[in-house]
């Protein structure tokens, strides 16, 4: 069962890397949520007891290697949201659904900031609208993806 769960979890955690690589528009670029950690949120609320912090870490290195990143940017980005997910995992379950979006605009305002933060120390452009957008969709497809993802746990993990 807990192999199951690891396999269906990497198999995702790696579609939706893939995914998170696809070019896009230049004029929708910018406003691109961040796929992978939307997904990693998911499957840490989902198994928060073996979905962990080595899971954020691991795939927060190869983001950093895919995307020619400074070696523990996204690790570093990653392993504290998650970090910040598997904390307040009791309260966020009980929430609403209406409350569990907003839930998730508190754990990713964390992310973004240090996210800004970051790019700001290592001298890398970046608009803070864009950012606000970027947090504003991820916000905004979380139902969607919530059910997707719900709907692959309950067919192969169980």
């Amino acid at each position: 069962m807990v192999n199951k769960i690891h396999f269906v979890v990497i198999l995702i955690l790696l579609i939706s890397m893939i995914i998170n690589l696809f070019p896009l528009p230049e004029i929708i670029t910018p406003y691109k949520p961040p796929l992978l950690m939307l997904v990693l949120i998911y499957w840490s609320l989902a198994f928060p007891n073996q979905i962990n912090l080595t899971y954020a870490f691991v795939f927060g290195i190869i983001m950093d290697v895919l995307l020619l990143m400074p070696l523990g940017y996204n690790a570093f980005l990653y392993t504290v949201t998650i970090y910040l997910i598997i904390i307040y995992y009791p309260q966020i379950r009980l929430h609403s659904y209406w409350n569990k979006m907003f839930s998730l605009l508190i754990i990713l305002l964390p992310y973004f900031i240090m996210s800004t933060f970051t790019n700001n120390m290592l001298n890398i452009s970046y608009d803070i609208l864009e950012v606000f957008v970027s947090m504003i969709v991820s916000v905004l497809i979380w139902p969607l993806l919530f059910s997707m993802l719900r709907f692959i746990r309950l067919k192969y993990t169980v």
